[in-house]
């Protein structure tokens, strides 16, 4: 009976460290990707152009549930969403304009840091 208790505490033991093991390597595997997401909306800086945050091809504008695909009016404040990963969504300020539609010029003023959107989208 003392023998197979021993065993049992060694295989609950064991189980216990591969379980720590797991979560150590599904931790780091995490962090890898959080910081990848977070390197890559540092790309966005202000002085870009809005053909610059285009070509990095990392974002699309949110557009919304409802918004048009076909809306190109000019948002001095616009919320681009992570390709990747659309939930992560970045806050992006231009510089005002007289123009009424969205130019390739638009000047970057302000970029917000990483958000997670977890609301429900229909």
């Amino acid at each position: 009976m003392k023998t197979i208790t021993s065993i049992l505490a060694i295989v609950i033991l064991g189980f216990g460290i591969a379980t720590t093991h797991a979560d150590k390597a599904g931790d780091r595997d995490f962090e890898m990707r959080i910081r990848k997401i977070f390197d890559d909306c540092q790309k966005v800086k202000p002085g870009m152009t809005r053909a610059e945050l285009v070509k990095l091809k990392l974002f699309d504008e949110d557009r919304g549930p409802l918004g048009a695909t076909n809306d190109n009016s000019f948002r001095q404040h616009t919320t681009f969403e992570y390709r990747p990963y659309s939930p992560i969504k970045i806050d992006v300020d231009f510089s005002h304009s007289d123009s009424k539609e969205a130019r390739p010029t638009d000047i970057i003023t302000n970029v917000s840091m990483p958000i997670i959107d977890g609301r429900a989208r229909r």
